[in-house]
Order: C-alpha cells, then sequence, then structure tokens
C-alpha cells in the first residue's frame, strides 16, 4: 500500500487527533506543489463544461505528459459518474463541441467521450 495513503488512513482512524495533518502526509515541498496543483485543478473543472474547464487548465497551469493523462481520465471519470446518474442532455456533443460523428441528432448518448 501506499505509504502516503496508509498515513492518511491511519489520521483518519485516530480519533484522537480529529484532523489531517498534511505536514506529516506531504513532506516535501514538490509534496505539497503537485497535492496544491491537484486541488486547483480540481477546483476548475466543472463536468457541465469540460470544454471550458480543460482550456482553462490547460492555459493557466503546467502540466506534465503525466499529468494531462490523469486529466483526461479524471476528466472519462466525470462523464462516466454523470451518464449513470442521467444528468447528460440528450443531444450532447463531445469534447470538442462537435457533434459525435456518425449520431443522428438527438440519439441518446452513448457514454463514449473519445469516439
Amino acid at each position: 500500500m501506499n505509504k502516503m495513503i496508509k498515513k492518511f488512513l491511519n489520521q483518519l482512524k485516530d480519533l484522537e487527533t480529529g484532523h489531517i495533518d498534511l505536514d506529516e502526509l506531504l513532506s516535501s515541498d514538490r509534496d505539497r506543489a503537485v497535492y496544491e496543483k491537484w486541488i486547483e485543478v480540481f477546483n476548475i473543472m466543472s463536468p457541465m463544461d469540460i470544454l471550458q474547464s480543460l482550456s482553462t487548465i490547460n492555459n493557466s497551469i503546467k502540466m506534465s505528459k503525466r499529468d494531462e493523462i490523469i486529466l483526461l481520465a479524471y476528466t472519462k471519470f466525470f462523464e462516466q459518474k454523470m451518464a449513470m446518474i442521467g444528468s447528460l442532455p440528450k443531444n450532447i456533443t463531445d469534447m470538442f463541441g462537435k457533434e459525435k460523428k456518425n449520431e443522428k441528432k438527438g440519439s441518446e448518448y452513448d457514454g463514449q467521450m473519445f469516439g
């Protein structure tokens, strides 16, 4: 198990402290910077406006290739959760604002973001 996650779980189980000590979990400046970057990303992301969210993140936050892969996975997660709860519009467009190829107007959303 990841050591940070294990420490986090132990802090959650410890009822005496009643709080999470981020300094213990994020011991280096780099760890804190990564943590803060992803908090900012999560705050920007809006499942109802993926295109604008990704555009804002792309223009304002420096991301490595790995960060971009994680962000795309997070975007797919949003899409899947929204499809599960049925909150996606019936005439949805893909991430790039164009109607999905091979779909008729007004067709049901098939749960696929990338094709």
